[in-house]
């Protein structure tokens, strides 16, 4: 009884750190950036509890989860490359207590001047870091942390 207690503490517990990691990596092949967001999904469930019940990962998940984490990433992500640039939802996948999404912004050469704001969940949590990471084919890893009150970041090789 008081393993099952402590589980059920451990899953609502809040945590000490706040922090996402989307990684944008360039395919020359295709043409894209293919964007994959790993976040905590109890703060991205209690960052859109006003708006619906997520439920993730469960026989009760919401069905249009998707479509809202996709509009507050479009809330909270900008993309920019001479123009604003928009991405397709391709998916999510839950492990454990972690969340990744996945999106994709087609038509892209290269991902050199990439412009990104990213202000996921710093409208719940003052504190939540957003790390970004830009790969490219044969190009180093450029990376930047936003925190609350950051300015957009361009990514150049």
């Amino acid at each position: 009884m008081k393993a099952l207690l402590f589980a059920a503490f451990l899953a609502f517990a809040p945590h000490d750190f706040f922090v996402s990691i989307l990684t944008i990596r360039h395919s020359p092949a295709t043409h894209t950036l293919d964007l994959t967001w790993r976040m905590t999904a109890h703060d991205i469930e209690h960052a859109l509890s006003d708006r619906a019940e997520l439920k993730l990962g469960s026989e009760k998940e919401n069905p249009k989860a998707d479509s809202l984490l996709n509009r507050y990433f479009m809330e909270h992500l900008t993309l920019f490359q001479e123009k604003q640039l928009t991405w397709k939802w391709i998916g999510k996948e839950l492990d454990g207590e972690t969340l990744y999404c996945y999106l994709q912004v087609e038509g892209i050469d290269s991902p050199n001047g990439l412009m990104v704001g990213n202000t996921l969940l710093q409208d719940v949590f003052a504190e939540q870091q957003n790390l970004v990471h830009v790969e490219g084919e044969k190009l180093p890893t450029r990376s930047h942390t936003f925190i609350q009150g950051s300015s957009s970041h361009s990514f150049k090789w």
